[in-house]
């Protein structure tokens, strides 16, 4: 994007000053960034004349990054804001008011590890025609990678951590995954994820009616997508035939004669715990 490098050239002599010193070896301000328009995106809400996107933003830290950050604050949160402003105009979306950033320390959060709670809100001021109502918000938890050889770092990027991990933050977090022959198979990482009957594939389908490379599931920026890869009996989205589809939460999706289920949710605080003392008291849903 041309204006993740404006930004990062604009924040250069800070990062190599001041913001270097507080970043070395911690979380990278354009990496927040990152963070954010990534919420942003994930969190759009459609109208029928507008794409609404988050404006409001909470940024949790842990104490080490929190505290390195102190002094230069109001700075970075001047920054992220006209990088959000200028992300939701490149991409057309729509914003009730002004972004809002805060910060906050999360004690569960490790050193180099953040959270970006992103909210869609109207504010205070009267809400126009048709605008969605109040979110509220979700919380996905990112990580530096930092790949170093001989103490030196060669890069670094964002990436959304494991399951486990997000459990111990008590944060929610984006779950994806095919269910499929009373399995569930995670759809993490960058992808894309194949399917089909050889031992090769990401997800392994023992149905001699499925190719030994099927279809593939492709992470896009906007969503998720299904493609065929040229296989013998075709694959099938809701039960018609496609070539790459985009497809949403609860599509269904067949293999040959293997049927699977397309599922997209937020694993929130304290839902495992729920379930598992719904199964205990033999309530399926945890109510009476």
């Amino acid at each position: 994007m041309g204006f993740l490098k404006g930004i990062e050239k604009k924040m250069g002599g800070l990062v190599e000053g001041v913001f270097g010193r507080a970043f070395r070896r911690r979380i990278h301000p354009v990496e927040i960034a990152k963070g954010l328009t990534k919420q942003m995106d994930e969190g759009r809400m459609v109208s029928i004349s507008r794409t609404y996107a988050p404006n409001d933003f909470t940024i949790h830290l842990s104490e080490d990054d929190a505290s390195s950050i102190e002094v230069y604050e109001d700075s970075l949160r001047d920054e992220l804001i006209q990088y959000a402003s200028t992300h939701a105009e490149s991409k057309g979306y729509h914003l009730m008011s002004v972004p809002k950033i805060r910060f906050t320390t999360e004690e569960s959060l490790r050193f180099g590890e953040f959270g970006v709670t992103a909210r869609l809100t109207g504010g205070d001021g009267p809400r126009e025609k048709g605008a969605p109502q109040d979110t509220s918000g979700q919380t996905r938890i990112f990580k530096t990678e930092q790949i170093t050889s001989g103490g030196s770092s060669l890069g670094e990027g964002t990436s959304a951590i494991s399951a486990e991990e997000a459990r111990r933050h008590g944060l929610a977090r984006e779950v994806v995954e095919l269910a499929m022959d009373g399995k569930n198979h995670p759809l993490e990482g960058k992808g894309p994820w194949t399917v089909g009957r050889s031992q090769d594939n990401d997800i392994v389908v023992s149905d001699p009616n499925v190719s030994r490379r099927h279809a593939q599931l492709i992470r896009e920026e906007n969503g998720f997508v299904i493609e065929d890869l040229g296989s013998t009996n075709g694959t099938l989205l809701d039960g018609a035939p496609i070539g790459r589809e985009r497809i949403e939460s609860g599509d269904e999706l067949t293999f040959g004669q293997s049927k699977a289920r397309f599922v997209r949710r937020i694993d929130e605080p304290g839902a495992r715990g729920r379930s598992d003392r719904a199964r205990r008291s033999g309530s399926p849903s945890g109510r009476d």
